[in-house]
């Protein structure tokens, strides 16, 4: 049996008056997800994160559902911000090296190389800033799940690699101060050489570390040193009263980081739990990111 899988017209009907254009994608399948709400079939691509859409129809889901795993090429149309499946395929023994191409994004890969894209300009990297949700409560959401949508709507939108910058708070400084934070979190964006922060939640715009840093400590001349290892916070919380810490995109919450620098388990991949959760942050996430869903309940604290 073909594996092409035809939308229907109704897609075609919905979408007339949208501008359309023709892609293509090589990438694994890494989640498929039956949305009975919009009647869609959702491929999760690794390769890009996008959400790749057709029919719900049993006759798409026989044949998407076992593709989970697998490479394949899809042809797609983009309709605004929809892109609507047109065929779905294995790819073919020597239509490409499936050794040398990074596919899924999702899984760990020890070859995988991570560098902070650089957007090169200011003016660039607010129009990015613009761009980011920000409907985000911060009475109800926690600033880790806020910036793991970010960074990850950067990666899978715009193609931007960015980082997070967590500054974490020291006892010293909870005792001083009666602060009620331990840690704070959000993306972290190159612009030629110079680190910049995209805190949609308390800043209007890109902003420089040192600034970023000012509005927690609620100080100027309150020092905040960069450190590399987790250990450094944690077993040094008398000495100063906070430290920053750079890391990738990909690292959640402060046990990724403590998980690597103390027990040597290595983060370069998103991970598709986290995201299900980290998007209920914003307003209408069950239509925005609707095909990032396994099915399980998550809920991290």
């Amino acid at each position: 049996m073909s594996t092409k899988i035809l939308v229907a017209l109704a897609f075609g009907v919905l979408f007339m008056n949208a501008k359309a254009r023709a892609e293509v994608v090589i990438t694994t399948v890494f989640n498929v997800h039956e949305s009975i709400r919009t009647k869609t079939v959702n491929v999760l691509s690794g390769v890009d994160g996008r959400i790749y859409k057709t029919e719900n129809s049993d006759e798409n889901l026989n044949r998407i559902f076992p593709l989970v795993g697998k490479v394949v090429r899809i042809d797609f149309t983009v309709y605004g911000t929809k892109a609507m499946i047109n065929s779905i395929r294995p790819v073919m023994a020597g239509e490409i090296d499936t050794r040398t191409l990074d596919l899924n994004h999702f899984r760990y890969n020890e070859l995988r190389q991570f560098a902070p894209t650089d957007l090169q300009t200011i003016e660039k990297a607010t129009t990015v800033f613009k761009s980011m949700i920000n409907d985000g409560d911060k009475k109800r959401s926690q600033c880790f799940k806020r910036a793991h949508m970010w960074a990850f709507d950067m990666w899978s939108k715009m193609n931007i690699k960015s980082e997070k910058l967590f500054i974490f708070f020291t006892q010293r400084f909870q005792m001083i101060d009666e602060y009620d934070w331990w840690f704070h979190v959000a993306p972290l964006v190159n612009i030629a050489g110079e680190d910049y922060v995209m805190d949609g939640t308390f800043f209007q715009k890109p902003t420089p570390i040192q600034e970023w840093k000012s509005f927690f400590m609620m100080s100027k001349e309150r020092n905040c040193p960069i450190v590399e290892k987790y250990q450094d916070w944690e077993q040094n919380q008398w000495s100063k009263l906070c430290y920053l810490m750079k890391v990738p995109m990909y690292m959640f919450r402060p046990d990724d980081i403590q998980a690597r620098d103390v027990k040597g388990i290595e983060r370069n991949h998103w991970v598709l739990e986290e995201i299900q959760d980290a998007r209920r942050a914003f307003k209408g996430w069950e239509e925005t990111y609707e095909g990032y869903d396994n099915g399980k309940k998550t809920t991290t604290f």
